[in-house]
């Protein structure tokens, strides 16, 4: 039992999917179901699954967390390692809205990889792509096959070389 509490405390203090001054912030998983696989050190929630870290929210139908066992040399004991969200994955940060299929957060290498008819939509601003992926540290995103939509602010439009 102590080693399933040790897991419930370590889903909770899981690095953030962005800002360094959400670092600290805990991560609230919700779900209609939790099943835990203590030898393959993966826990599985099933079912209107809601998780928020400060800003960040992210719903989908199951998330898959893997973690780190007594034996592993790159992390510590229950350290989560990778989060794979799947079934209609929506993230939602400040003003921007995002959709996929797939979205996997691997922790050790800092970075999101979206797939799925992956989309992003910031005010009237959009994006899509086979594939969009955040890379953390960076503070950079890497989009294949882009399609996007800008609108520029009135006030930045240049009309016949002028500032308007």
């Amino acid at each position: 039992m102590k080693f399933v509490l040790a897991i419930a405390i370590g889903l909770l203090v899981i690095s953030p999917v962005r800002a360094q001054d959400q670092k600290e912030a805990p991560v609230d998983i919700r779900s209609d179901r939790l099943t835990i696989h203590q030898k393959e050190q993966r826990a599985i929630f099933e079912g209107n699954v809601k998780t928020v870290q400060g800003e960040l929210k992210i719903d989908c139908e199951k998330l898959t967390v893997t973690y780190a066992g007594e034996k592993d040399k790159t992390s510590k004991a229950g350290e989560i390692k990778q989060m794979v969200f799947t079934g209609s994955v929506s993230i939602t940060q400040k003003n921007r809205n995002g959709h996929c299929g797939k979205a996997v957060y691997d922790r050790v290498a800092g970075r999101i990889v979206c797939t799925g008819k992956p989309w992003v939509v910031e005010g009237e601003n959009r994006i899509r792509g086979e594939s969009i992926v955040y890379l953390l540290e960076e503070d950079q995103v890497r989009i294949k096959r882009p399609q996007a939509v800008i609108r520029m602010p009135e006030d930045r439009v240049q009309k016949g070389g002028k500032k308007k």
